[in-house]
């Protein structure tokens, strides 16, 4: 909450929270810096290595991927020109010319052969990979053609190779800087690192040689900010230019106020909270059940988020493709006595002890406290662990004893929600609530190696399906995506896999 929003105190508190001088925008010298806050802090700049969209923002400021989504979803050339598919197995990308890395290096087909060649090597051990496993082999045609032969059709080819880990890398920038790339990334983009002090700032610089031309700003400043409040002091106080992952509760406020230019759009992403299915009684279908029927989702959502999110259908939101809008509206309506009449045939008639897993950020916390009253309804005890992000992320990746809550947007296809989140290939990496199910695992495969459009929607709505029948998650809730920015930003937009891009983004004086 804001305390008192009332003068001096309000103005120091928000410095104090700031942790470095709130200065306008175009002050820093001559410069015009855009500064941005985010929910999470960065957790480096190797793309091969990053899960995070809040991460995969900022890798979109220093690299380029041979395809870029637009803020509709739509699939633009970027370091490709053009491309084709002459046949069910292979693709072409013709590749742009003159573009020059921040090393001085040209991107060649060269580039994106070693990118390929990088994500594949078992030593990256980049959960990326998904995506691209029906790769066969990528080869070098001319200086700017690229060749991809898959190893059987692959529909979602595109789309996979427009998610931020496959930003094209650079042999000689990787190499020389060796482990420590995560800290000194090589792009084509329209910004270089400047400085990154984890747990405060990411500080980007333009890159004047950037093919697109210059950026409309000199900086970028990023800023992890877990506390939906401190967000909104920040950008009360004239600390920040931009709060992505604006605070619900504040949002319909500081909309009527007219201060700000607010954005809202339907997401890609489904919120869940994951059971380690390894983990008893989670390994028991009913147990799972009975936890999606225990847990009071309109409750969470009027409390948490104001109207602006709807409670999931399934594992996918409404917003990706696949999505079998044939599903039941309510598929688990909250039901104490179900709930309990399942556990007891599971054989938990008086509940059990877990823990809730949960990151530091203002929203999470608060859901991982609303579930510890939900499950004590039904008489299990659940104790919340808070954890920072970077960390949270690394021990959800190699299984919790107990629940945890996450969100996931993928490529806006539903082999790129499913696959990577529920797949066995991806136990111990991306698969986080480590399941590993045959017959999902072959309707995974027959969805991305269909190439008929509407056999492929078939096949996801089977899964669909059977996935809520099976449950490894708790179905939580799709939201709206949120931000606001001051009057003087132009050019921002939402986009709804909430990886952004701000190289049209500039500031008025």
């Amino acid at each position: 909450m804001i305390v008192g929003r009332r003068g001096f105190k309000f103005f120091l508190l928000s410095l104090a929270i700031a942790g470095m001088t709130l200065l306008p925008a175009t002050v820093w010298g001559a410069e015009k810096v855009l500064r941005i806050a985010q929910q999470a802090d960065c957790n480096g700049f190797d793309p091969q290595k990053i899960t995070d969209v809040y991460t995969g923002t900022l890798l979109r400021q220093v690299y380029n991927g041979l395809v870029q989504p637009d803020d509709n979803m739509v699939f633009q050339p970027d370091l490709a020109e053009s491309w084709e598919n002459p046949d069910a197995l292979t693709w072409i990308f013709k590749l742009r010319q003159g573009v020059l890395f921040h090393n001085g290096e040209e991107f060649t087909a060269e580039d994106v052969k070693y990118t390929f060649d990088r994500i594949f090597d078992p030593k990256t051990a980049s959960p990326g990979v998904t995506h691209v496993r029906e790769v066969d082999k990528v080869e070098v045609v001319d200086k700017y053609t690229v060749k991809i032969t898959t190893k059987m059709p692959y529909a979602p080819l595109l789309a996979s190779l427009g998610r931020y880990e496959f930003c094209m890398l650079n042999k000689k920038g990787v190499e020389a800087a060796g482990e420590d790339y995560n800290k000194q990334p090589v792009g084509t983009g329209p910004f270089m690192l400047e400085s990154w002090r984890p747990g405060d700032s990411v500080v980007l610089k333009k890159f004047d040689k950037y093919f697109k031309g210059e950026p409309k700003v000199d900086k970028l400043v990023f800023r992890g900010i877990p506390e939906d409040a401190t967000r909104v002091i920040e950008m009360e106080s004239g600390g920040i230019d931009i709060c992505m992952d604006f605070p619900p509760q504040d949002f319909e406020r500081v909309k009527a106020e007219g201060k700000f230019v607010m954005y809202e759009k339907a997401a890609l992403s489904t919120n869940y909270y994951g059971f380690n299915v390894t983990v008893k009684p989670f390994d028991d279908k009913r147990v799972r059940q009975a936890l999606n029927y225990a847990v009071d989702i309109d409750a969470l959502l009027d409390s948490l988020y104001f109207g602006l999110a709807v409670k999931s259908r399934g594992p996918l939101s409404d917003q990706v493709w696949g999505f079998d809008e044939t599903l039941p509206e309510d598929p688990y309506p909250y039901n104490l006595e179900k709930a309990k009449a399942l556990l007891a045939e599971a054989g938990y008639p008086n509940g059990f002890k877990t823990k809730l897993y949960a990151s530091t950020q203002s929203l999470t916390r608060s859901t991982a406290e609303f579930f510890q009253g939900f499950l004590a309804e039904v008489g299990i005890e659940a104790e919340v662990v808070s954890l920072e992000w970077g960390a949270y992320l690394a021990e959800t990746r190699k299984g919790v004893d107990g629940m945890f809550t996450m969100g996931w947007s993928g490529t806006g296809d539903a082999d790129g929600a499913l696959t990577y989140l529920y797949d066995s290939q991806n136990v111990g990496s991306s698969n986080r609530v480590f399941w590993k199910d045959p017959k999902f695992d072959k309707m995974m495969y027959e969805g991305r190696t269909t190439l008929d459009t509407e056999k492929r929607k078939a096949i996801y709505k089977e899964a669909q399906a059977y996935f809520n029948e099976e449950v490894p998650i708790v179905l939580m809730y799709s939201r709206k995506l949120l931000a606001a920015t001051t009057p003087k930003v132009k050019g921002f937009a939402i986009y709804p896999n909430q990886v952004y891009q701000l190289f049209n983004v500039s500031l008025e004086d």
